[in-house]
């Protein structure tokens, strides 16, 4: 799946009822000028890129989610601009691959969360000029937790993870998002294809591609004194 369609897939992510739209998704009737700062909160769907794995047999591209996403953005004239700061992200993985060779057959299921909460009060990552939101700096806290379980002939060797269910705990580690590009409304953003991390075991280089859709614009005052 491209990034068009992770973007046509994202109303599917919102219909679930993962996070709430509604009255909430258009921005507070504030003057302009009485904002300090935007809180957005967004819907968030992932095509998940993963290569160097044992052999290349789970190489490919695998949608996971759903997922949530916020950022403060600096008031300007009553819209979000300037400067950005990633507040929060949370995402779902939950994912099969299947490895096949000759008579031998693997299957590894992770059941996982990836989570980033980051200090409000810290430097702003990020610039919104225009409808393209540039990371100047890159989101230090991104740990995944959950359990991996392998069952078939290449558990425990080559790189798959252990025979039946263990832990899995990756982070915290930096990860450096690629501009999110909006439309021209600022209600949806994709964002290519970026580095995540290489793992040993599971052995496999991650990319992740993202679609966000707005479903909260929250006018607040600036919490922490710059």
């Amino acid at each position: 799946m491209n990034l068009r369609g992770l973007a046509v897939a994202l109303p599917t992510v919102v219909s679930l009822g993962v996070v709430r739209a509604g009255s909430d998704a258009a921005a507070q009737a504030l003057a302009p000028g009485t904002c300090e700062a935007w809180r957005v909160d967004y819907a968030l769907a992932d095509n998940l890129q993963l290569t160097d794995t044992p052999m290349g047999q789970d190489d490919g591209v695998y949608p996971i989610g759903p997922g949530t996403l916020t950022v403060r953005f600096d008031d300007a004239g009553g819209q979000p601009a300037g400067a950005a700061k990633l507040l929060s992200y949370d995402m779902r993985q939950t994912l099969t691959v299947t490895a096949k060779a000759l008579f031998w057959r693997t299957t590894v299921v992770s059941d996982a969360v990836t989570k980033a909460v980051t200090d409000a009060c810290g430097p702003n990552e990020g610039t919104l000029e225009g409808t393209a939101l540039t990371w100047t700096a890159p989101v230090r806290s991104f740990v995944t937790e959950g359990t991996l379980h392998c069952g078939g002939s290449f558990c425990g060797s080559f790189g798959a993870p252990a025979p039946g269910s263990s832990p899995l705990h990756l982070g915290p580690i930096p990860v450096q998002f690629k501009t999110f590009q909006f439309s021209p409304d600022m209600k949806t953003f994709t964002m290519a294809s970026t580095f995540v991390a290489a793992t040993a075991s599971p052995k496999q280089t991650s990319h992740m591609a993202l679609a966000g859709r707005e479903i909260r614009r929250v006018c607040e005052p600036r919490s922490c004194a710059r």
